[in-house]
Formats: structure tokens, C-alpha cells, sequence
């Protein structure tokens, strides 16, 4: 039988709510978390820099294994704010990312825009697959100077991707299948 005082377990509570709050990898939750995301620009062109990071949850981690591909969606959204109107869209985009592991081989592979990276490990690979880095979002042609602009980034797993019978079960069971960083806002100006 196990016996713990009570000063022991408060500091192994609190010693669990810190490592949660400063996400340290033994408290680390599965989801998808936005990691310094920045705006640059270079040359006519805003880039983003930055990525997300991405823990799988049990589920995920075993139909990865299984063979299912995910496929991962990375959205973008700018606009210039205005004073005494709504907001003006400036660019609405989205890319595909898609993870798959060859078990013959044991690597996963990490593919975007058609280009394929192999990695040797699942870490190596999700940190691939969240990474932003050189993302041309924005041309100095649509701007105006000395305006505000805000662009708005999500990364979430695409369940409409997943064999038909996994996503009947990704609809029913929210919490296994669902990897969403919701919408994180940028504010810059030009």
C-alpha cells in the first residue's frame, strides 16, 4: 500500500501544475500549439516564420502506425484593419500537410506542396510538419502604407482526409481525433 503524506502530494501536484503551465514534455497534452510566429517581410513579399507544435494523441499515433495518412491543413487569413468599415481581406490561404509512416522502412515521410522529406523519428517528423518557415502570405502590392494589418494562423487535422470508416469514428469521438490550434492573430504594420 502506498502511503503519501499530504506535504508530498501538494508538491507533486504543484510540481505537475508547473510543468503543464510551462510545457515541459513530460506534461505536454496532445493538440496542435502555435510556437513564435512571426511576420517578415523580405523583398515584395511577407513571409511567416515560426511553426506549430504537434503532439498526436494515443489514437492518432496508432492509425499512423497502422498506415493511415493525416493529412494536416495550415490556414492564413490577412486583412488591413479600417477605421469606419469593416475590415478588408487582403488573402485567404490554406496548404496541405501530409504525414505518413512506411513501416517496411520504419521512417515517416512529411510531404508539402508536393515535396517529400523522410525523417527517421515521429519528433523529427511532427516538427516538420508544423513548421511555417519562408510561407510567402502577403505582397507589398496589395498594401498600403502606414496602415495595420492583421493576419490570422491555424494548423488542424483535416478529418475529411481519413478513410470513410475512421471518419465516422473521428465524428463520433471528438476528443481522439480532433487537432485544432484555433485562430492566433498577428498584428504588423507596413
Amino acid at each position: 500500500m502506498l502511503v503519501c503524506t499530504r506535504r508530498k502530494f501538494l508538491r507533486a501536484a504543484l510540481a505537475t501544475l508547473v510543468m503543464a503551465a510551462l510545457g515541459m514534455p513530460g506534461a505536454h497534452a496532445e493538440g496542435v500549439q502555435a510556437q513564435q510566429i512571426d511576420v517578415v517581410q523580405r523583398g515584395e513579399l511577407f513571409h511567416l516564420n515560426g511553426g506549430f507544435a504537434i503532439q498526436l494523441s494515443p489514437t492518432l499515433d496508432d492509425a499512423l502506425r497502422r498506415g493511415v495518412q493525416l493529412t494536416f491543413v495550415q490556414a492564413v487569413e490577412a486583412e488591413r484593419a479600417r477605421d469606419w468599415w469593416l475590415a478588408e481581406g487582403l488573402s485567404d490561404l490554406e496548404r496541405s500537410v501530409r504525414l505518413s509512416y512506411n513501416a517496411l522502412l520504419r521512417q515517416y515521410y512529411v510531404t508539402l506542396s508536393g515535396v517529400s522529406s523522410a525523417h527517421e523519428n515521429l519528433a523529427d517528423a511532427l516538427r516538420a510538419a508544423g513548421d511555417l518557415r519562408d510561407w510567402a502570405v502577403v505582397s507589398v502590392k496589395q498594401m498600403k502604407k502606414r496602415s495595420e494589418y492583421k493576419i490570422y494562423v491555424r494548423m488542424y487535422l483535416d478529418v475529411s482526409q481519413l478513410p470513410k470508416p475512421l471518419q465516422v469514428n473521428a465524428l463520433a469521438s471528438s476528443g481522439r481525433w480532433q487537432l485544432d490550434s484555433g485562430w492566433l492573430e498577428r498584428t504588423f504594420k507596413y
